[in-house]
């Protein structure tokens, strides 16, 4: 299951250079995750209301070619794995000539915050609502 935004490089997030600043590429991929847990119908609204989160626990990015200040980007979030742990690849590409920008994967652990303690596993409504998207 996947997840594709489109975002305009905004003029904060650049340097002197007129280059994205490499901590910025995170808030663009978190911007596609966030909206990929939507279409899964895991908002994180949902998941704190219910008492859980959904901590960041690794973060590997992949600068290949910069983006700039007003560049157009395709930014794709998909969903590879969610038993231990939830893990989400990330590509950003140029929107005008498809242009691999950066690459990017995050590891998610899943917390119990009644609990307060980290699970082994996937909460049982997350399991379910992803069967649901698969099905």
């Amino acid at each position: 299951m996947q997840e594709t935004i489109t975002r305009r490089i905004d003029f904060c997030d650049v340097d002197m250079t007129g280059v994205m600043w490499h901590g910025n590429y995170c808030r663009y991929y978190e911007d596609a995750r966030c909206q990929l847990l939507k279409k899964l119908g895991l908002s994180y609204q949902e998941i704190y209301e219910r008492n859980y989160q959904i901590p960041l626990v690794h973060l590997e990015i992949k600068y290949s070619h910069p983006c700039r200040f007003d560049q157009e980007i395709i930014i794709t979030a998909e969903l590879v794995r969610a038993d231990h742990f939830l893990v989400i690849k990330y590509v950003i590409k140029d929107k005008e000539t498809g242009k691999v920008m950066s690459t990017a994967e995050t590891k998610h652990a899943f917390y119990d915050g009644q609990k307060g303690r980290a699970l082994i596993n996937a909460p049982k409504f997350i399991i379910e609502k992803l069967k649901e998207k698969w099905n």
